[in-house]
């Protein structure tokens, strides 16, 4: 009796099941980490990360809300080490304005509530997406969704398997992804079902703390932990309003715009190349017209001196008769 006791007390070290949890969002939320605990090599509370999802959702800063949940994941499979199987993910992830990666919580979230929380708090409506390209519903009204991916388990006994079918469901997410009609979603990533890890200490994690966390090249790069919207091309234009409202003094100012002054730098400036070829070809002309003026004129004093001298020859001849 006392070994089955001690058996039940020792398999809790052996084994554990903790799930992980990945938000991301192309919007920024300010202050979703301050809901959670700070340690990224700690075990969290569910609750606490369900308040911090409810935090992400009561803003309503998303047109689709995307939770994926894959059975069989554990926050082994998506260290830096294995990003190589999520290429779209991370893409996205390098956009995303708000992320949070939690390896370790020490309970599964009860996605059915998160569900019903968007939908009761944005207005929304639910899509099933299951492990088929096919089944992928297009819409093009903006209307707020919640995109519920129930994905098939892992495999646990082919390690090739496994990372082919998690590479399927990168795949089914970014087809789902480019198929929304607004940029502005967020996702959450878990499992229900998490898969076996053996428990580590903590001194062990703390000396390699990348190999114990999510996408640690992504989410605790400086550049990406600071509070910044990064999303910001969407924004509304603000009217150009005009302040004179009195149509007279629009109608002088317009007038005045519309004025050519002779002497005005600016204008000079501004058609520097033409002014500079029309005084050239001013020039030019002036030039010609000069060149054949004396040219004329030249040949009006040769015409001259030629008849002089022939009437001076003429009278001559009748002097000698």
């Amino acid at each position: 009796m006392r070994v089955l006791y001690l058996l039940a007390l020792l398999l809790p070290l052996v084994t554990c099941r903790i799930a992980p949890v990945l938000v991301a969002s192309h919007k920024l939320v300010r202050g979703l980490k301050q809901e959670i605990n700070p340690s990224h090599l700690a075990v969290h509370n569910v609750t606490s990360v369900t308040n911090m999802l409810k935090k992400l959702i009561t803003d309503c800063s998303s047109d689709a809300y995307l939770i994926v949940n894959l059975p069989g994941l554990t926050y082994q499979d998506m260290t830096t080490a294995n990003k190589d199987n999520w290429p779209f993910l991370r893409k996205y992830l390098y956009m995303a304005s708000t992320l949070v990666g939690l390896p370790r919580v020490q309970s599964t979230l009860d996605l059915d509530f998160l569900e019903q929380y968007i939908i009761n708090n944005c207005d929304a409506e639910t899509v099933n997406v299951f492990q088929s390209h096919e089944e992928v519903v297009e819409y093009y009204d903006v209307r707020t969704r919640v995109i519920r991916m129930d994905l098939a388990p892992l495999s646990n006994e082919d390690y090739d398997v496994r990372v082919t079918q998690i590479y399927d469901c990168d795949q089914l997410l970014r087809k789902i992804i480019r198929k929304l009609p607004s940029p502005h979603y967020s996702i959450i990533f878990t499992s229900l079902e998490p898969g076996v890890i053996h428990p580590v200490p903590k001194s062990a994690m703390e000396k390699d703390p990348d190999s114990f966390q999510i996408f640690s090249d992504i989410l605790h790069d400086p550049r990406n932990n600071k509070e910044v919207e990064k999303n910001d091309r969407f924004h509304k234009v603000e009217p150009n309003l005009n302040p004179i409202r009195n149509s007279n003094d629009k109608y002088i100012r317009n007038k005045k715009k519309d004025e050519i002054h002779l002497f005005d730098y600016e204008l000079w400036a501004k058609n520097e190349k033409l002014i500079t070829t029309i005084f050239v070809m001013i020039v030019s002309i002036f030039m010609m017209k000069i060149i054949a003026f004396f040219k004329a004129l030249k040949q009006k004093i040769s015409e001259y001196k030629e008849n002089k001298n022939k009437k001076g020859i003429i009278t001559n001849d009748k002097k000698k008769d």
